[in-house]
């Protein structure tokens, strides 16, 4: 298995998220274009690099996001989503920088807004730890969101929800209520149209789309039954004849995406480079925080790749 420095499949990672964000989480919702409740990305760290904090806004500061009060704002504590790295290929290091030139001279992509430094750690509030960027992906089985109170009184970390699988999604705890967020059902994305997009395992010949999870080195594998209703399998990436990853990758007006759904010769696109700039440049819709998408015509895609990255089952337990 491809490693990045400093993950295991095991390692457990904390990737705060708005409220915004958090409560789109709870309620399963599906905004067309631009949010799946199955989908995880953006800036994160170890958990535990940032566990010794004892309250929310201690964490917040771990984080570097002290100065980001309009995303996250004092007094509201902090949501997370926590969950194994299974695949550390899909991190990198937050090496970057707060413009395109400055990113260049590290030899990445990744531009974005203070308080991001660029350096592979967060800023120093109260002290810097090593800091991933996590690319678009869909959340593995048993990913939960939590909520870390301001103050860090009794019962200052609570859990909000567990994540189960793409097609029965997030299921919430008594805590989401209590802290006024809305929760719902899982709605099928409308429109259809989706690209089968992450982990791809094939059993017995057959091909299947899967998540990762429940543990490292398994996977949840999806197959449509004979009545239209989803089955699932859990199977060791040791059972099956083929593990990868797959993203259909294309060159829109000269940046890079990858394309989520094509419905009625229109793609909607991801951007892949995770530059601020060039989201800006190009006029595109922010989708999240650091996130950004675009609807246009298919007939205008360059480039079109289908990436498979294939994976190797992890070692041992250590």
């Amino acid at each position: 298995m491809t490693t990045t420095a400093g993950l295991s499949p095991r390692t457990v990672i904390q990737l705060p998220v708005t409220r915004q964000l958090a409560g789109q989480y709870l309620a399963n919702t599906v905004v067309p274009g631009s949010f799946e409740p199955s989908a995880l990305w953006g800036l994160c760290s170890r958990l535990v690099d940032v566990i010794d904090a004892e309250s929310g806004a201690a964490v917040r500061a771990h984080h570097g996001l002290a100065g980001a009060e309009a995303d996250f704002p004092v007094g509201d504590g902090l949501f997370v989503l926590r969950f194994q790295a299974h695949w550390p290929e899909l991190f990198r290091a937050s090496f970057g920088g707060r413009s395109t030139a400055a990113a260049a001279r590290l030899g990445s992509t990744l531009v974005l807004p203070a308080p991001f430094l660029g350096t592979g750690y967060t800023e120093y509030l109260p002290v810097a730890v090593p800091e991933y960027w996590l690319e678009l992906t869909e959340a593995p089985v048993g990913a939960e969101l939590w909520h870390l109170a301001e103050d860090g009184a009794e019962g200052w970390e609570q859990p909000l929800a567990r994540y189960s699988g793409r097609h029965s999604g997030w299921h919430a705890f008594p805590a989401a209520e209590d802290l006024g967020l809305p929760t719902g059902p899982v709605v099928p994305a409308p429109g259809g149209g989706g690209v089968a997009r992450g982990l791809m395992v094939t059993f017995q010949g057959t091909p299947h789309l899967a998540d990762f999870g429940p543990n490292p080195g398994e996977a949840t594998a999806y197959r449509a039954a004979e009545d239209g209703t989803t089955l699932t399998r859990r199977l060791e990436f040791a059972q099956c004849e083929e593990v990868g990853y797959r993203r259909l990758l294309v060159s829109w007006r000269g940046a890079p995406f990858e394309v989520l759904a094509t419905t009625d010769g229109i793609a909607t696109l991801a951007l892949t480079s995770g530059n601020a700039e060039e989201a800006a440049w190009l006029g595109l819709s922010a989708a999240g925080r650091h996130a950004w998408r675009a609807r246009v015509p298919a007939d205008d895609l360059d480039e079109m790749t289908e990436e498979l990255r294939p994976l190797a089952a992890p070692g041992p337990a250590r």
